[in-house]
């Protein structure tokens, strides 16, 4: 079956090794595990039904290491060239934040000249002169190597070397606006913020910014720890999942209608989707975690423009192979791995709503012609169970990488996943109908009716945010090697059941049993 999908395969060789080779290199462990590695691969070569696949693994692990070496390289040839000592930079100031000091920022650069001569390159600034994101900046810098306990959060980030002003000639200067792409993009994504946040209260006009274009400027401390209590900490951010919801993939992953098993209607219906996927990579400033997301989806709107079939884990494999060649850190960020978890975390639950239907479509063939009533029941009952399904999974699958990363949890993050799931496509498209209208004068009305409308949804949303925060085990945290030992516990039972062919109605209370108990012994 894996092979089916060899692109997957390949995709995970090449992520993995990349992911053991940004922790391991630093122990002792690193060539035992590769020689483990190798050993195993070459093994189950011997087997006809796992030699396709294991040579899949080797060949992707071989590119994972080519590219680990690549960036190992080029890391270095920037080190060696520019590190520990004062250079005069010219960058474009990407993003800032607040700094504990009057006065400055905390900026991420993008390096544009170093001494006159181009370049290309990203730093971080923690004192940087109070300016603003989008402006280009010049000035006398002290560049210096990360320490080694954030190298790889940095280097994940894009993030080079660290900068410094010069004390004894900093000849800062402020050089004006950017007219890169990337500038650009930021200005759009301020104007519509603006415009969607004009005649709204703070809280759900902050709200609605974060999600919709990724200004999260405007959110209250108060907010955002009950979206953290709550387990909706994602819903701020916007990522893969976002991209997935805008463009319907979420809550249609079920059998296609008999109206779209021709390819003209699959290639009008992928046209759209990936102009709507370009549509919130453009208002969200091109972030890596909407990129990423939204690379699959036009992968997937190729590949069905092509007349192949539309499948949505090869698009995720093509994507992550995209995003990881150029820098194999970027295996590490959080938005990656929370993309793809969420990602897959929405097929399963889509699947497990596929069975589920069709055990609900088998028991009604058994019965007399349902009424009208029990029609317009059955139709809500599939809903509902796909909603829960793909909220339920999703928030699960996302659960092991905020643990592993030790950052907090809530016991209730499956349960706030599978309730308020279903808010954020129509908060998504009204907030971004709202933006758009009030950028043009004469759409008064319309931004009035539709900005209502969004504004019902986000306090509905905001409501449950704080009341399920206030509840006991909101916000856990774990120790993070404790978490590794349950969720690999998890996972392996995850795959006996699948192996042993387990029935539903025994696995998941016997999964939902254990990680419960795990939770109350790690507390």
């Amino acid at each position: 079956a894996a092979m089916r999908r060899p692109l997957c395969v390949f995709c995970a060789g090449m992520l993995g090794v990349e992911f053991v080779c940004a922790f391991l290199p630093q122990t002792e462990l690193f060539v035992p595990f590769a020689a483990f590695f190798v050993a195993v691969c070459l093994v189950l070569c011997i087997f006809d039904a796992a030699r396709k696949a294991a040579l899949c693994i080797l060949l992707g692990a071989a590119v994972g290491m080519a590219s680990v070496l690549y960036t190992a390289n080029r890391l270095e040839r920037i080190r060696v060239q520019y590190a520990a000592r004062p250079l005069v930079l010219t960058a474009e100031v990407e993003s800032v934040s607040d700094s504990y000091y009057p006065g400055v920022v905390d900026a991420v650069l993008r390096v544009e000249k170093v001494n006159g001569a181009k370049t290309s390159f990203r730093v971080e600034c923690e004192t940087l002169p109070e300016c603003e994101a989008g402006q280009r900046v010049q000035g006398r810098f002290v560049l210096s190597v990360p320490a080694q306990q954030s190298r790889i959060g940095l280097y994940a980030d894009g993030i080079v070397l660290l900068a410094e002003p010069d004390e004894e000639k900093p000849d800062f200067k402020q050089l004006g606006q950017s007219s890169s792409f990337r500038a650009r993009t930021h200005r759009l994504q301020q104007r519509l913020s603006a415009a969607l946040r004009r005649r709204m209260d703070g809280k759900t006009g902050g709200v609605l910014a974060a999600m919709t274009v990724g200004d999260r400027t405007h959110l209250s401390p108060a907010l955002r720890s009950a979206y953290r209590g709550a387990g909706l900490a994602h819903v701020l951010v916007v990522s893969g999942m976002h991209v997935s919801i805008l463009c319907g993939e979420v809550f249609r992953l079920d059998a296609r209608r008999k109206k779209e098993r021709c390819y003209a209607a699959l290639r009008l219906r992928a046209v759209w989707k990936a102009l709507l996927a370009l549509l919130l990579v453009g208002v969200t400033g091109f972030t890596p975690s909407v990129l990423r997301a939204a690379a699959a989806v036009w992968v997937s709107a190729l590949g069905i423009w092509m007349y192949g079939p539309p499948d949505t884990l090869t698009s995720l494999a093509v994507a992550g192979i995209a995003m990881t060649a150029g820098s194999s850190y970027a295996v590490c960020d959080i938005g990656f791995e929370l993309s793809f978890a969420a990602v897959l975390g929405t097929l399963a639950g889509a699947e497990l709503s596929r069975h589920l239907h069709a055990l609900f479509a088998a028991h009604a063939t058994r019965k007399k012609k349902p009424s009208v009533l029990q029609r317009i029941l059955r139709h809500v009952r599939s809903s509902l169970t796909e909603t829960v399904c793909i909220g339920v999974c999703a928030s699960a699958a996302a659960f092991p990488v905020l643990v592993l990363r030790g950052l907090s949890v809530s016991i209730y993050a499956v349960l706030s996943g599978a309730a308020v799931l279903w808010l954020v496509q129509p908060m998504l498209l009204l907030s971004l109908g709202t933006a758009f209208a009030g950028l043009v004068p004469a759409a008064g009305p319309l931004y009035t009716m539709i900005g209502k409308a969004a504004e019902f949804l986000t306090g509905l949303l905001n409501r449950w945010a704080v009341w399920v925060s206030a509840k006991p085990g909101a916000g856990l945290y774990f120790d993070t090697n404790y978490a590794a030992i349950v969720c690999l516990l998890l996972m392996a039972l995850c795959g006996l059941a699948h192996v042993w062919k387990v029935r539903l109605r025994v696995a998941v209370p016997g999964l939902l049993l254990t990680a419960a108990l795990a939770i109350g012994v790690g507390n």
